[in-house]
């Protein structure tokens, strides 16, 4: 099993007001990302490890899985609007630069099909392990 290494401590991301920013996040979670969390933690999906509310400066990423730089994110209302989408857009190709695939998933598909969200990001962690090498 390959060693996992932690940031530096001088990383911006550990910065207390981004520690305190995800920390806040987690606490007033939308019944969305609290249901996709249930769904991923504790390596519920597909044995990988997710982390929510992770800050990645300039943003903080809804959930991530550091093995696979696989980033899910659960877009509520504010993600259709124009705004919204150049700034998903905007974010998702900061992001990538970095290695990371995003998988988006509407908010409203969370509580309409739980089933398919599941079965959506179980596919996206297969295809990014195959992609990778590693599976």
């Amino acid at each position: 099993m390959p060693r996992r290494t932690r940031r530096s401590s001088t990383d911006s991301s550990r910065s207390p007001e981004r520690i305190q920013f995800a920390r806040d996040q987690r606490a007033t979670a939308n019944q969305f990302s609290s249901d996709v969390w249930q769904m991923l933690r504790r390596g519920n999906m597909e044995g990988e490890k997710f982390r929510r509310e992770v800050p990645e400066p300039p943003y903080t990423l809804d959930f991530v899985c550091f093995a696979l730089k696989l980033v899910v994110e659960v877009d509520g209302s504010d993600h259709v609007t124009d705004q919204g989408i150049q700034h998903d857009a905007e974010r998702d190709r900061f992001l990538q630069t970095l290695g990371y695939l995003i998988l988006r998933v509407p908010g409203f598909e969370v509580l309409r099909d739980p089933s398919a969200v599941r079965k959506n990001i179980a596919q996206a962690v297969r295809k990014r392990r195959a992609a990778l090498g590693m599976g």
